[in-house]
């Protein structure tokens, strides 16, 4: 009986000693939103060392809005030419947002999440929502 509780002892120092903290680790984030049809529509690179994200889509956007989930009223938006953007975090605070980009012909939402480590998370994984606007 004591080799059993000397040796669950001797297991449980092991675990404890080498176990890694990763939460204050930079991490690299990738976020892909996809179409009804499973196309690719949107993608958010992350890096937790960094201040700003980036935003990525198939289509050409002429703006973008993250907008609060509970009220549904813009946080933060701008205009944009092309098909990829650059967002700063510090100016967004902590919290889950519905995150749209407006193309000419439809509206990709995904939703994302913004921590006090500020990193993005989707909380829409692997599928998104493409919404016709026309």
């Amino acid at each position: 009986m004591n080799k059993v509780i000397l040796t669950v002892l001797i297991l449980g120092i092991g675990f404890v000693g080498f176990a890694q903290d990763n939460a204050n680790k930079p991490q690299r984030f990738k976020y892909i939103t996809t179409g009804p049809d499973g196309t690719i529509s949107l993608t958010i690179y992350d890096d937790t060392r960094e201040d700003s994200m980036k935003l990525e889509s198939v289509n050409s956007f002429y703006r973008y809005e993250i907008l609060d989930l509970m009220t549904g009223e813009p946080v933060f938006s701008s205009r944009n030419k092309g098909k990829e953007c650059t967002i700063d975090k510090t100016k967004i605070a902590s919290g889950i947002y519905n995150l749209k980009l407006y193309t000419s012909n439809f509206v990709i939402s995904s939703k994302i999440k913004i921590g006090t480590t500020r990193k993005v998370e989707s909380l829409v994984q692997p599928t998104g929502d493409v919404v016709a606007s026309r």
